[in-house]
C-alpha cells in the first residue's frame, strides 16, 4: 500500500512539474512573440527613416548569413557584434537607472 501512495505521489509530481512547464513555455512565447513585433516595429521605422541604409544592411547581413564570409571572419564579427550589442543594451540600461536616480531628488523637493 505504501508502495500505491509513493506511486500516485510521484505522479502528481510529475503533473505538477509539467503544469508549471507549461505555464513558464507560454510565458516565454508570449516574451518571444512581444520582441518579435519590437523588432518588426523597429525595422519599419528604421525602413521609413533611412530606406537606403535599411536595404543596404539588411543586404549585407544577407549576404553574410549566406555564407558570404569565410567561418572564422563571421565568427569574429558576430562576436564583436554581441559584444558592442551588450555594451550598448548595458549602457541604456545604466542610463536608465541613472535617469531614475536623477529623477528621485527632484520628487523628494517638490
Amino acid at each position: 500500500m505504501a508502495t500505491a501512495m509513493s506511486e500516485g505521489n510521484r505522479i502528481e509530481r510529475l503533473q505538477q512539474r509539467g503544469a508549471r512547464v507549461r505555464r513558464e513555455v507560454s510565458g516565454l512565447t508570449s516574451e518571444v512573440e512581444g520582441a518579435l513585433g519590437d523588432l518588426e516595429r523597429t525595422v519599419r521605422e528604421q525602413l521609413d527613416a533611412r530606406p537606403y541604409a535599411t536595404l543596404g544592411a539588411a543586404t549585407g547581413l544577407g549576404y553574410l548569413l549566406g555564407g558570404g564570409l569565410p567561418g572564422g571572419l563571421g565568427r569574429l564579427l558576430f562576436g564583436m557584434g554581441g559584444r558592442l550589442a551588450f555594451v550598448m543594451m548595458a549602457q541604456k540600461l545604466t542610463g536608465g537607472l541613472a535617469a531614475t536616480d536623477d529623477a528621485s531628488p527632484q520628487k523628494e523637493r517638490e
